[in-house]
């Protein structure tokens, strides 16, 4: 039997992995942490007992590779979906608004019958968006920003400030004079140009590890693999046809047919051979972005949507954890959480005072919760949530210049930006690739 060693256990790696073991590969996945994830996790408060997740996710209907993982490893029923697209904002001016887009008209006209009652912009920027789904007809220049495509596209300050930068930094992680434009088009034309429902939201009703992490293990190990935890690689040894080494910081090794590499560019970086030196050039150029998490425990529950936009506020989102999971998961009554992307301006800040401007935000935009008592935080900084080029520069593509060193990640090129569902395609590729070449 092939055996396909697989470095990393996140959405990539553990698509990979499954992708293989459903085919008969025998597959060992090693992860560093002591934990499966990789950067999308879950974990225990130790106080509450609640399910915290360390970057609070939402999924579209046009996520296709990540409906079929789930489908493979038996949790898609964990998903929650909206039946038409529809998200709730908080205004400090308006107060509470809404966009939501029609059903019954096709596109473009459901966006622009949506966004000409969506009180933040108005009739005349629903107008302006006609030649924004017209652009979304030919391809981006290449290089080009969120914030030059924008203006390109004729978009006003009014509709960015309500709609496109909060899209931006929430989508791909990037305030949009860095973010790509190529990107945000691609997200665009799947959840509005295809079918109907493919930009409805969804979230899941349970932890990050009930979600995936631990069906995927189940699934790897009922198929013949195993999955360790704990295990630091220090050394690859690859050939061009031989088998490839992996060594671990315990001195284990292991020997497999071929190797998916599904690590974060600056580890990767420090263990490619030096004959992928382009590779390393390549990897060395990626910059992190941060996505920031404040837990906030009040004493009753201050709101009944299960996420709510906010607008003009330091943090972009709160989730009412109580109601997500709805009695699936632990989440307490008043366990709310509050997500900042692309973080850059507060990740460094103390615990206390994110925690303070969390409470700040939270009262401004939700009146119920001004009166209410904090009774526990927990704050989650996860520094190195997604990775990003220079707009100038190709991102890398899953085979290699070894035909049996693969590569996996939100990072590599899916035409995608740092998504679940660009993870999950990357994986799902990087283990074609591996099939072809046992």
């Amino acid at each position: 039997m092939s055996r396909v060693l697989i470095v990393g256990a996140g959405f990539a790696g553990l698509a990979a992995a499954v992708h293989l073991a459903e085919r008969g590969v025998e597959v060992t996945v090693l992860e560093r942490r002591k934990h499966l994830g990789g950067r999308a996790y879950s974990f225990s408060d130790r106080l509450t007992g609640d399910t915290v997740d360390n970057g609070q996710h939402l999924f579209m209907r046009c996520y296709d590779q990540t409906l079929d993982f789930l489908s493979r490893i038996g949790t898609t029923d964990r998903l929650c979906f909206q039946n038409s697209f529809h998200i709730d904002f908080s205004d400090p001016k308006l107060g509470r608004t809404s966009l939501s887009f029609p059903r019954n008209l096709p596109p473009p006209f459901n966006l622009l019958a949506g966004f000409a009652r969506f009180r933040p912009a108005g009739w005349r920027d629903a107008l302006r968006l006609r030649k924004l789904a017209i652009a979304l007809n030919s391809p981006v220049q290449p290089g080009l920003s969120v914030d030059q495509w924008l203006n390109t596209c004729g978009q006003s300050s009014r509709i960015r400030r309500a709609f496109w930068d909060p899209l931006c930094i929430s989508a791909l992680n990037q305030p949009p004079a860095s973010a790509s434009a190529e990107h945000l088009a691609e997200v665009l034309r799947r959840a509005f140009v295809g079918p109907p429902d493919g930009a409805c939201l969804g979230y899941a009703g349970v932890g990050l590890r009930s979600l995936y992490t631990d069906a995927a293990r189940d699934f790897v190990q009922q198929h013949g693999g195993q999955c360790h935890t704990g295990a630091p690689v220090t050394t690859l040894k690859i050939s061009p046809s031989g088998p490839v080494h992996v060594c671990l910081k315990s001195g284990e090794q292991f020997q497999g047919d071929a190797l998916i590499c599904a690590i974060p560019p600056p580890a990767l970086s420090r263990l490619i051979p030096d004959a992928l030196a382009s590779l390393r050039k390549t990897l060395k150029a990626f910059r992190p972005s941060p996505i920031l998490s404040v837990n906030l425990w009040l004493d009753r529950s201050v709101m009944e949507e299960p996420f709510l936009g906010l607008l003009d506020a330091r943090m972009d989102w709160v989730f009412n954890k109580a109601a997500l999971y709805a009695g699936r998961d632990r989440a307490s009554e008043g366990h709310l959480t509050l997500v900042a992307s692309a973080a850059h301006a507060l990740v460094d800040r103390t615990d206390e005072e994110l925690v303070h401007l969390a409470l700040e935000d939270l009262r401004t935009h939700i009146p119920a919760a001004r009166n209410t008592t904090l009774r526990h935080s927990r704050v989650v900084r996860e520094r190195r949530a997604t990775f990003a080029l220079p707009l100038h520069r190709p991102y890398p593509a899953n085979q290699t210049d070894l035909p049996r060193f693969i590569l996996a990640g939100d990072w590599t090129d899916t035409g995608l930006p740092a998504t679940i569902e660009g993870a999950v395609l990357s994986g799902n590729r990087a283990a074609a690739l591996a099939l072809d070449v046992i």
